[in-house]
C-alpha cells in the first residue's frame, strides 16, 4: 500500500506543470522528437540522482545549510532564465547551425533542468521521509529505479504525443508561437524563482 501511495504521489507530481514539462514542450517544438526524448532521459536521470541523495541523506545535509539552499535556487533560476531567453537570443541568427545555445546536449539540458528543479529536490526529500525503507536493499533498489524510469517514460510519452503525425499539422502552423510561449514560461519560472529567493533573503 505504501508503494502504491508513493507511486501515485510521484506520478501526480511528474504530470503537474513545472520546469521539466516546460522544457519538454520547448524541446519538442524547437528541436523535434529525438532531442525531446533525450531530454526526457536526462530528466529521468536527474530524478535518479535526487532519489539517491534523498535515500542516502545527502539531500537533507545539503538543504540543511542556508547557503546551499540559496545557491541551488539562484543557480536554478538563472539556468531556467538562460534556457528561456536563449530562444530569443539565438533565434536571430540566420544560420541554423549557429542558432544553438552553448549548452546544446539535450540529455544535459534535461539533467541540469531537473537537478536544479527545487520542486523535484524537495519532493524527493518529502517522499523518502514518508517511505520506511528499513534495511531492505531490494526494496530500496525498487524505489531508487522505479521513480526515474517512470519519470523518463512519462516525459518520453509526452515527447511522442507532442510530435505525433496527427498533431504535426496543427502544431506546425503555430510552432513559432508555441516556442515563444514555452520560452516565456520557462523564463518566467526562472524570474519567479530568483525573485522568491532574493525576497526571502530580506
Amino acid at each position: 500500500m505504501m508503494f502504491f501511495s508513493a507511486a501515485l504521489a510521484h506520478l501526480l507530481a511528474v504530470m503537474s506543470p513545472g520546469p521539466d514539462t516546460a522544457i519538454i514542450f520547448h524541446q519538442s517544438f524547437a528541436n523535434g522528437r529525438r532531442e525531446s526524448v533525450l531530454t526526457a532521459l536526462g530528466i529521468g536521470f536527474g530524478i535518479f540522482v535526487h532519489c539517491f541523495f534523498a535515500i542516502s541523506g545527502i539531500s537533507l545535509l545539503i538543504y540543511s545549510t542556508e547557503e546551499a539552499k540559496i545557491f541551488i535556487k539562484i543557480f536554478g533560476g538563472s539556468y531556467l532564465l538562460y534556457i528561456g531567453l536563449s530562444f530569443f537570443v539565438f533565434n536571430k541568427s540566420s544560420n541554423k547551425n549557429d542558432s544553438k545555445p552553448f549548452l546544446q546536449n539535450p540529455f544535459l539540458i534535461g539533467l541540469i533542468t531537473n537537478l536544479l528543479n527545487v520542486k523535484a529536490f524537495l519532493f524527493t526529500i518529502s517522499l523518502f521521509s514518508f517511505i520506511d525503507l528499513g534495511s531492505n536493499l531490494f526494496v530500496t533498489l525498487i524505489y531508487l529505479f522505479y521513480f526515474p524510469i517512470v519519470t523518463a517514460a512519462w516525459f518520453s510519452f509526452l515527447s511522442f504525443a507532442l510530435t505525433h503525425d496527427s498533431l504535426e499539422n496543427i502544431f506546425s502552423r503555430q510552432s513559432n508561437n508555441i516556442q515563444i510561449i514555452s520560452s516565456l514560461f520557462i523564463s518566467a519560472l526562472g524570474i519567479l524563482l530568483l525573485f522568491q529567493t532574493f525576497y526571502g533573503l530580506r
